[in-house]
């Protein structure tokens, strides 16, 4: 189901010390940046504030007799990440990131209201030939958030024993008052910015380090500081013929065109790095994270780390496809396995641009990651099937792009791809009606005049 790491869940301890560990806790408050609630265990459970945070579920419940490894049934409680205030709109989120492994659930099988009078209503996931758990999931409506309880069950025959559980804690959830993270999370924001437009260096380190330390669960303590550090990079101008690649600037006085080169300070940069190291860690789920450290690899020249990185990123989302967040833990905007292999295409691009033999290989290592990791999605193989043409390996640039176009017969860059590669191999007859077909897709497109101009130059073939 899903997870957010934005909660923290503190133990009310009620009864004396000296019980056993677990039932010491009756009752638990779940806190997330913009709302909260306190729960109580039913007769015969306990909630467990220990046993989750290894899986970022710091609040679990089960019974008494069992544990939270060894029960049939469990349950976890969470406030949704701070973008997700309204809950229908949450729910519906998670039922799409679900759909393809969980299908669709029951909707509302059962609703009423918290012991304070807030809404709640309950889904039910019944297993799947893809997913063997048996879970219903409840939905409480709280001022600037949604949380959810969810009850998941090993077998149909213990889901149908505890399933009524679900509503004797929902029954009891009371919301409580967010902690004050996020609003001094913004408080330090807007003071960075204040202290950059002043440019009061001497004031922003310590700064960033008190954010850093006083709002620990707040990303952009650390992307700003990792930011600051690596700007500190010096930039000169070297009036030389620009590289494939290379980012120029033109003297308006003179019209000489000189590149940009960027003077790497490595202590700055090396702890810009260490800084997002740690974010990715904090964090896991911030793509943008995992991003913004390759690209300060990518910078200073270590594509052996960049390409790590970007590895463990892709490692990362594919154990956790439907809790992925971009800019401003804003949602991807699009599908994990869409979103993602075209970020590896943008990195790709970046050494292919420079038409190198040594960064063509770089190109083609990224998009194997791609490719390996993402095989329904068209654009690692494209990449690759460049990479393979460039070298003039025709038979594997070949097969690249007939696997691009196979999962995307509409493209017409697979194509056109297929129709310069045919006729590479001296196919003409495949290199006509992979032309005419990019033609008939988009007659007034981007490849079209390229498509017409080789048409009739296979018509002397």
């Amino acid at each position: 189901m899903i997870k957010s790491p934005l909660t923290v869940c503190v133990a009310l301890l009620f009864l004396p010390a000296g019980l056993p560990g677990q039932e010491k806790y009756p009752a638990g408050i779940v806190h997330g940046p913009k709302a909260g609630f306190n729960i109580a265990a039913p007769d015969g459970w306990v909630v467990d504030t220990e046993s989750g945070k290894h899986q970022d579920l710091p609040c679990v419940l089960y019974p008494k007799d069992s544990s939270w490894t060894d029960a049939k049934t469990v349950m976890y409680a969470k406030v949704a990440s701070p973008q997700w205030e309204g809950v229908n709109a949450f729910v519906q989120w998670a039922i799409q990131g679900m759909k393809e492994k969980r299908g669709m659930p029951k909707e509302k099988i059962a609703s009423g209201k918290t012991k304070d009078g807030h809404d709640y209503f309950v889904n039910e996931y019944p297993a799947t030939k893809n997913y063997s758990q048996w879970e219903r999931v409840g939905y409480v409506q709280l001022p600037q958030g949604v949380a959810y309880i969810v009850l998941t069950s090993r077998n149909q025959a213990s889901y149908q024993r505890d399933s009524g559980v679900l509503e004797k804690v929902l029954k009891t959830l009371v919301y409580v008052e967010p902690k004050s993270e996020v609003a001094s999370g913004q408080e330090y924001a807007h003071r960075y910015r204040q202290l950059v437009d002043q440019h009061a260096e001497r004031e922003i380190e310590p700064l960033l380090t008190e954010w850093r330390e006083k709002v620990p669960d707040d990303p952009d303590a650390w992307i700003n500081s990792a930011n600051y550090y690596f700007n500190q990079r010096q930039m000169r101008i070297e009036m030389r013929e620009p590289k494939p690649g290379d980012i120029t600037m033109t003297d308006k006085r003179t019209g000489k065109v000189g590149t940009i080169v960027h003077e790497v300070d490595k202590p700055g940069m090396k702890r810009a790095v260490e800084l997002l190291q740690e974010a990715t860690t904090k964090f896991p789920d911030h793509l943008d994270i995992w991003c913004g450290l390759a690209f300060f690899y990518q910078d200073s020249g270590d594509f052996e780390n960049e390409l790590s990185t970007l590895k463990k990123m892709v490692a990362y989302a594919r154990g956790h496809p439907t809790q992925l967040k971009w800019l401003k833990g804003e949602p991807l905007g699009q599908p994990a396995d869409k979103f993602i292999p075209d970020k590896l295409h943008e990195y790709g691009s970046y050494y292919e641009q420079k038409e190198n033999a040594e960064d063509d290989k770089r190109w083609f290592q990224i998009s194997t990651v791609a490719t390996d990791q993402y095989p329904n999605d068209p654009q690692g193989f494209k990449d690759a099937a460049g990479y393979w043409a460039d070298i003039g390996e025709w038979q594997k640039a070949r097969e690249s792009f007939e696997k691009a176009h196979q999962l995307d017969p509409k493209s017409v860059v697979a194509l056109i791809g297929l129709g310069q590669i045919s006729a590479e191999m001296k196919d003409f007859v495949s290199a006509r009606k992979y032309y005419e077909a990019a033609l008939k897709l988009e007659p007034n497109g981007q490849y079209a005049q390229n498509a017409k101009e080789a048409l009739r130059k296979l018509k002397k073939k």
